[in-house]
């Protein structure tokens, strides 16, 4: 999809006719130029003007913004940042294979991903060391730089998109998945999804194929929770949930310094058996272009909150 037929360029279009702001698009639709009164903005990507380069910087990359986050004790999903051997030379360092090695041991299963990639894309699951060189290879080919995280449980994700210290719009991402009666197994059940779904590309683990599920139990077909890659959002309203969401988003915006963002909070089960809120990542580009086009009381919801950013960035 082209930017020029993107939600997201068509919901500018339409505040800026309904708020009599005057519009001018450049680079394909990628950047637009807003102005009323005399007062001039820029609209960049999915970066509005109103977030300090400074602040954008340190969103964008993982492991920064996890230092910042630990340093102000906002609990997070923690990034370690391992430079791409090329770039190497520019950090005190004696290579990246043995520190990647000890959280290996130290972690069992890791999580691998550009240290500034977006949308779920080039992320990787790794149980072992085959696959932990595999996945460190590829990333290595196109990222200057890689973060790699422990792996946790996640039992739910949400977005909080927060602009100005206030939580705008809280859901949390539901994967596509199978459940379980007690009798069949993942491989009976999924050939009964295929037969009533329409054109899905979803698919099974082999290993997992024979297991059966217990009554009610469910079983993903993908491990990420990304919008763009199947997961549907539902709408959180319930104070009991949003009220430690909207607490730790803020917290997580104040400490980066960044004023329109969206916040991905994940709720992990530890070792232990205890559950647990921490940041995943700070989005200081707020896209909504999947959540868009789920239903048109996302739309309504999307154009609003743009609304308002605009509001703020013309005042």
């Amino acid at each position: 999809m082209s930017n020029k037929t993107s939600v997201f360029t068509a919901l500018i279009r339409e505040i800026c006719r309904e708020e009599g702001i005057s519009l001018e698009a450049f680079s394909c639709d990628f950047m637009f130029r807003l102005e009323k009164n005399g007062n001039v903005n820029y609209i960049f990507g999915y970066q509005f003007g109103l977030n300090s380069a400074s602040s954008h910087l340190i969103c964008e990359d993982k492991s920064t913004a996890s230092e910042l986050l630990s340093h102000a004790n906002i609990p997070n999903v923690e990034h370690f940042c391992f430079m791409s051997p090329m770039n190497m030379k520019y950090v005190e360092a004696d290579g990246n294979w043995q520190g990647i090695l000890s959280l290996m041991e130290k972690y069992h299963t890791l999580v691998l991903k550009d240290n500034k990639g977006t949308g779920g894309l080039s992320v990787y699951r790794v149980r072992n060391r085959v696959e932990l060189e595999n996945a460190a290879q590829i990333l290595f080919q196109s990222a200057h730089s890689i973060s790699v995280s422990p792996y946790y449980e996640i039992l739910q994700e949400y977005r909080v998109i927060v602009l100005d210290g206030g939580a705008e719009l809280i859901y949390h991402k539901e994967r596509q998945s199978l459940t379980g009666d007690g009798i069949h197994t993942i491989r009976e059940l999924y050939a009964d999804y295929l037969k009533r779904s329409d054109g899905c590309i979803a698919a099974i683990e082999p290993e997992y194929a024979e297991k059966v599920l217990m009554k009610g139990e469910r079983y993903p077909f993908n491990w990420k929770h990304n919008l763009g890659q199947g997961a549907n959002p539902v709408f959180d309203t319930e104070e009991e949930t949003v009220r430690p969401l909207k607490e730790l988003a803020k917290a997580a915006v104040s400490c980066v310094g960044v004023r329109f963002a969206s916040v991905d909070i994940v709720r992990i089960r530890l070792e232990e058996g205890r559950e647990e809120l921490r940041v995943l990542e700070i989005n200081s580009g707020v896209m909504m272009e999947y959540l868009s086009h789920k239903n048109e009381e996302a739309r309504k919801k999307a154009k609003e909150i743009y609304r308002k950013a605009i509001r703020k960035m013309m005042e």
